[in-house]
């Protein structure tokens, strides 16, 4: 009996991923074939413009590089970068312009 049970659960055990991973790729599918996927990929094939999901990763990261360089200032005492709102160094203590 107790032979059975440890089978049993020795083939849950093996079986039940399985078939949850398959049941989760099924369940991906479905939301793929979703209204409104294809209503966005409508728009996106009409040729609107941007739908706000085309994003240019490098222009991204320039404007918030440019952003980060605005907010930010070199201590005069230790060379340290400091945020522009703050009033002394993070690292020396010096008063920041």
């Amino acid at each position: 009996m107790e032979t059975e049970f440890r089978l049993l659960v020795a083939g849950f055990c093996i079986v039940a991923p399985s078939l949850l991973f398959v049941g989760f790729i099924r369940l991906l599918d479905a939301m793929r074939e979703d209204a409104l996927v294809e209503r966005i990929l409508d728009r996106v094939d009409e040729g609107n413009g941007p739908t706000g999901t085309a994003l240019d990763p490098t222009t991204f990261l320039r404007s918030a590089r440019e952003q980060s360089r605005r907010r930010t200032t070199v201590c005069r005492e230790c060379g340290a970068p400091n945020a522009t709102a703050g009033g002394r160094c993070g690292l020396c203590g010096a008063a920041l312009r």
